[in-house]
């Protein structure tokens, strides 16, 4: 996912993003474990009650993500990535400026 905020403001918003997860979700995501590497993120949780994994590598201008799905779940794992992508990358967006008239 590309991006353009710099290192340290992607792993810090991506950390809120996973802080808030079982909160903005709480019928679909439960046991949600965070792990902060300087710049990985490995995130583990729940999600319609399969456990889903993904390792994240943050850069400059670059978000790498890897993940594991139960093969039970190999059904939905087209989604579940569509998901985690879209939300990676809706949380990487630059922030609107606002004017100071």
């Amino acid at each position: 996912v590309q991006h353009s905020l710099g290192q340290e403001e992607a792993v810090a918003r991506i950390h809120q993003l996973v802080a808030s997860l079982s909160e903005r979700f709480p019928q679909q995501v439960h046991q949600v474990h965070l792990h902060l590497n300087e710049h990985c993120v490995d995130v583990d949780f729940a999600a319609y009650g399969y456990q889903v994994a993904w390792h994240a590598e943050v850069y400059d201008d670059e978000v790498s993500l890897t993940g594991k799905i139960p093969n039970s779940a190999k059904k939905f794992e087209q989604k579940i990535e569509e998901a985690i992508v879209s939300r990676i990358g809706e949380t990487l967006l630059p922030s609107p400026v606002t004017r100071v008239a």
